[in-house]
This record gives C-alpha cells, sequence and structure tokens, in this order.
C-alpha cells in the first residue's frame, strides 16, 4: 500500500487532511434555538506524517520550563492502565504518558500529525494495506533502562488477545485473527501459546511486520491504540499491571492507592530524543482520585495553594459553574474549549425493549434540554441528530428523528404511541452513575418519561463499575447514557463497534445489544470501500439506524476543562482531555 512519505501514505488513504475537531454544529434539531449565540469551539486537522515528522525531541512548548509538580483531580479512580485493557477517555490519556505504542498523534497547537511513536515514521506497507511493516527507533528503553525490542511488541499484542482483556481497543485482533472472535483464534499468549510468523514476523530486535487477512489502509491508526504498547513477556505481572504498568513512556508509576491517590513521576531511562510527542517539564504528577465535581470546581476557582497548580482531567463544569465560567473573564481565561469526537446519547437495551414503537416513544419523550441544563446548557455542547460527531470524515445531516418535537419533547404525543403499542406502564430501569451531574440529570428524564406512560426505576452504579455493568450482556438497565468518540476521524472506528450485532458480546461497545443483519451486511459492503466513497456511505447507514432507535442521540460533547493558574501548557488531547504531554508549571 505504501512505500514510506506524507504524501503516498495520504494518496492511499484518500483523505489528505481529517477534521478531528470542529466548530459546533449550528442546528440542534427540535426546535432548539437556544444554540444561538454560542461562541464556536476550536478546530483542528489531523494529517500523516513522515520519518522526519516522527524524529524526537518534540518541539518546545511556548513558555515550557522544567520543574515543579501538578495536582490532577480526577471523580473516579482507574479501572485500568494496563495499556491494553484501556479504552475510556481518561484511563488511555494517563496510559499515553506512561505506555508508548508504534505511532502516535504530536500536537502542535490546533495541527495533530500522526507520527511513529516508538516507530521511525507510521509504517510501510507494498501490498494495498495487507502487510504492515514497521522499524523500531534506536535507544528505546523501559523504566528500569533495559531494551525495547521488537518481541516486547509482539507480546503487547499477543496478550491483547486474551479474552478477559477485552475491554481495550480491539482493531488490531480483529485484522490479524479476521473474526470479531479474535480470542477463539488465539487466546493469548500465558499458556505459553504465541501468534506465528504468518500473523505477525520478528526478523530482528528493530522490525515487526503485521499479516493482516484484509487489506486496511488505516492500520497506522489502529496501532496508535494501547495495543502495540510494549511488554517484556519477563515483566508479566497481570492484573498487577492494571494498577502499575511497567513503563515506556515519559513517566512512570511510583505509588498507587487504587481509588485515592497516585504519583506519576520521570521515568529518568526515558530519551526525548526518541519521543516526537511527549516532554518530561514537571517533576511529576499527583493524581487525586475520588474528587467529586463540585470540589473540583470549587477548588479551581479558589485556586489556593497547590491548586493554583492543579487540574480536571477530563470533568465538564456542572450548570453552576458554567454560569460562573460566563460572568468571570478571569476564570474564563483558563478553560478549554473544542468539540472533540464523542457522540454522547442515551442507549435502549434493545434486548429488552423490543418493539421500536416503544423506542420511539422514549426518544419522543425525552427531555433533552432539560437534561442538558444539569451540565451547563449549551455550553456542554449542540444537540445531536446523527450517531456521527461533526468531526466525522464526511459529516452530514439527515432528517433530525427529533423534527417537530418541542426542545423538551412531547410527552402526549409519546404516550399516545405507547398506547397504540398497547405498552402503557412500560417498565423501564434507569441506570446512572452517582455523579452530581448525572444524579441531577436523571429528575427531568425520570419526570419526563413517566408523565409519558413509562414506569421508571432508577438504579445508581458507581462510577468505576458503569462501563463494567451496562456493557453485560446480563445488564439490568434499560436505558443509560454512553458517550462514544471515533478512535481516528472516519465512521469505520463508529459503526462497527457500537452498532454491529456480530459484536453483542459481554464487555463490547455494542451497549445498545442492537442486531440488524442488514446493517451488519452494510457495514461488511461500506468497509470494502475507498475512504472518500466510506464518507457519504456511512451518513447514509447513520440515518439506516436511526430508523431503528437503538439510542437517542444526545449532544456533540464539548469539552471545557478548567486548570489553576499557574499551569501553563493546558490543552486538549484527541480524547477531549487534557493532554498531559505539554503540562509545565509556569
Amino acid at each position: 500500500m505504501k512505500t514510506t512519505g506524507k504524501r503516498r501514505f495520504a494518496a492511499l488513504l484518500a483523505v489528505g487532511a481529517l477534521a478531528v475537531s470542529a466548530s459546533a454544529c449550528s442546528s440542534g434539531g427540535g426546535g432548539d434555538k437556544e444554540e444561538k449565540g454560542v461562541p464556536a469551539a476550536k478546530t483542528a486537522t489531523v494529517s500523516v506524517g513522515t520519518a522526519a515528522d516522527s524524529k524526537g525531541p518534540a518541539a518546545a512548548v511556548p513558555g515550557g520550563k522544567p520543574g515543579g509538580s501538578v495536582s490532577v483531580l480526577n471523580r473516579t479512580g482507574f479501572s485500568h492502565l494496563d495499556p491494553q485493557r484501556a479504552y475510556v477517555s481518561n484511563l488511555m490519556t494517563v496510559s499515553e504518558l506512561v505506555s508508548r505504542r508504534l505511532t502516535f498523534y504530536k500536537k502542535e497547537g490546533d495541527k495533530v500529525t500522526l507520527v511513529g511513536d516508538l516507530a521511525t515514521d507510521p509504517g510501510s506497507s507494498t501490498d494495498g494495506g495487507k502487510t504492515w511493516k514497521f522499524t523500531l527507533k534506536d535507544n528505546l528503553k523501559y523504566e528500569d533502562g533495559s531494551p525495547i525490542v521488537a518481541a516486547d511488541v509482539k507480546y503487547g499484542v499477543e496478550r491483547s488477545f486474551f479474552k478477559a482483556y477485552n475491554q481495550g481497543p480491539k482493531w488490531v485482533q480483529q485484522w490479524l485473527a479476521g473474526t470479531e472472535n479474535y480470542f477463539e483464534v488465539y487466546d493469548g499468549p500465558f499458556e505459553g501459546k504465541e501468534l506465528g510468523p504468518d500473523k505477525i514476523e520478528v526478523p530482528d530486535d528493530k522490525t515487526i511486520i503485521f499479516k493482516l487477512t484484509e487489506a486496511h489502509p488505516d492500520f497506522p491508526f489502529a496501532v496508535a491504540m494501547g495495543t502495540t504498547s510494549p511488554m517484556p513477556k519477563a515483566k508479566e505481572t497481570k492484573d498487577a499491571n492494571d494498577r502499575t504498568p511497567f513503563a515506556s513512556g515519559a513517566y512512570r508509576v511510583a505509588s498507587h492507592d487504587p481509588g485515592k491517590l497516585m504519583v506519576l513521576e520521570k521515568n529518568t531511562n526515558w530519551d526525548p530524543a526518541t519521543d516526537a510527542i511527549r516532554h518530561q517539564y514537571v517533576d511529576s504528577f499527583k493524581f487525586e482520585l475520588g474528587v467529586t465535581a463540585p470540589q473540583q470546581f470549587q477548588r479551581l476557582t479558589a485556586a489556593a495553594g497547590t491548586d493554583a497548580t492543579a487540574f480536571t482531567l477530563n470533568e465538564r463544569p456542572d450548570a453552576s459553574f458554567a454560569e460562573q465560567i460566563a460572568k468571570d473573564p478571569s476564570l474564563a481565561a483558563r478553560v478549554t474549549d473544542g468539540v472533540g469526537p464523542y457522540t454522547n446519547r442515551w442507549d435502549i437495551n434493545n434486548s429488552r425493549i423490543t418493539d421500536v414503537n416503544v423506542r420511539r416513544a422514549m426518544l419522543t419523550a425525552f427531555p433533552r434540554v432539560a437534561a442538558r441544563l444539569a451540565e451547563g446548557g449549551p455550553t456542554a455542547g449542540d444537540f445531536a441528530t446523527t450517531i456521527a460527531s461533526p468531526t466525522q470524515l464526511g459529516y452530514a445531516p439527515y432528517k433530525s428523528p427529533f423534527e417537530g418535537l418541542p426542545p423538551n419533547g412531547d410527552q402526549e404525543k409519546a404516550k399516545g404511541m405507547l398506547q397504540a403499542a398497547n405498552k402503557i406502564g412500560q417498565k423501564v430501569v434507569f441506570c446512572f452513575t452517582t455523579s452530581k451531574t448525572q444524579q441531577e440529570r436523571a429528575v427531568p428524564i425520570i419526570e419526563a418519561l413517566n408523565r409519558a406512560g413509562f414506569q421508571m426505576e432508577r438504579k445508581e452504579i458507581s462510577d468505576t463499575e458503569y462501563y463494567d455493568v451496562i456493557g453485560k450482556l446480563d445488564t439490568p438497565c434499560d436505558l443509560y447514557w454512553a458517550g462514544w468518540g471515533a478512535d481516528w476521524p472516519t465512521g469505520a472506528t463508529v459503526y462497527t463497534p457500537v452498532y454491529d450485532g456480530r459484536k453483542v458480546v459481554n464487555d463490547g461497545e455494542n451497549y445498545a445489544q442492537y442486531k440488524n443483519a442488514a446493517v451488519d451486511t452494510e457495514i461488511d459492503r461500506i468497509l470494502k470501500l475507498g475512504q472518500n466513497e466510506q464518507a457519504a456511505e456511512w451518513m447514509k447507514l447513520d440515518e439506516k439506524i436511526m430508523q431503528d432507535v437503538p439510542s437517542i442521540p444526545y449532544i456533540y460533547q464539548r469539552h471545557r476543562l478548567v486548570y489553576g493558574p499557574q499551569v501553563g501548557g493546558a490543552t486538549l488531547n484527541i480524547h477531549g482531555a487534557i493532554d498531559l504531554s505539554n503540562i509545565f508549571v509556569k
């Protein structure tokens, strides 16, 4: 597929620069008038770099200087820090500072470039994208000073096949195995088995070759995930690696008291000359875990003592704090703002709520305005009318499923729909976390759906366990919030994990348990097209899926995150969290 060089790679992908952060969409649908007047968020693009782009050290951040420590406030503990298992934005953000991977994203202002991280470049292919070769850089080392070799990358990929670790990204495993049930082809290295050279070849310490069952031009994006983080077989600690991963990045875990405190310190064996992405400005990151959203906002507003050098990892402001930001220019000056790849939605358990007319009634009754007020109103994001984010390549809105509805839903119309379906009194177990925002957001949702003739039952889940609970096939939940951002900005990383019926599995990402064989067939067809052709076809599929109402689109998430006045380099990363790679103390 590719020799080497930026121009050749872009031509094969048929995408020049892909949008990863776009201006806020002005049309919310469903009579949403309060979007007008909200300032547009920042924009960025991502392109594919060259070997020259992949060379370290990373360009200096304006004003960046070494020294000092910062506090990072997070509402929950970290369920997974093992890079092969981390797949939620805050978990990946931390993992990417501690654990390197074959490729990753270099961010310079609003410019984002996919470059070689462990690899010298974003990879090369000579057969149209079925076989991919990567060469490791010189002088790569772990936290103990031992060298990082290609066999360690292979072992990292192999451990991601272990079925119990399937909370993490699955692209590489599926493409090597040729099936969603990749663990049936190979179930990891823990019983002495390994992937043969027909899947991964490691001819020497610097070279790793992947042999996919089909061509995947976007493979260099897939290996930017934690799947390709290296792990020496001799350092395997299995579940302990989830608390204290063996570092290959700029920082290492110095201590970790789960749910309470974690401290990262500099990895003294990390060589900045090998890294085009990360900096090592601060001496340490102190992660304070279990700090509620109101506590975070209060502390960061006051910015007293060490909180002057503190920031939230990814907690967006609630309604009261959003109002405070609007009134205080000095506070607004230390708030990030950008539209990321996330479309937030409310999934309906299609295995339990099987009647599409009932699901349509739920969408019809849903009080989007009242729900969004709990997280700051329009500044939380424009109302979504699609599964796709506006940052997705080829995004184009279609006739909104909310068209003709009042902004807060139409409960009387929904009740009529339930009566017609003979489902008045339909029980709905509504699941949400114990966070302040979700607690407040639950109130108008429950009230509105009760008025529409549903019988709402509350079920609270801890923040730490939330995704594990809604991801189970036997989840007790019928309606629950979920957010999804593309792993890279094409529809291939949205519809395939979230709405492919063949991926209704325990710990999968098809949280709605949505199955439609015609949709599965269409996914397969679209994946065989070129990227430009795919872009328009994904949006047609988006509309087709929404005819079944497996989910209720909610907002295109906006990332407004607060940091202390002595924190420098606070920008958003590709996940919509604070980018830890650029942080320094002023």
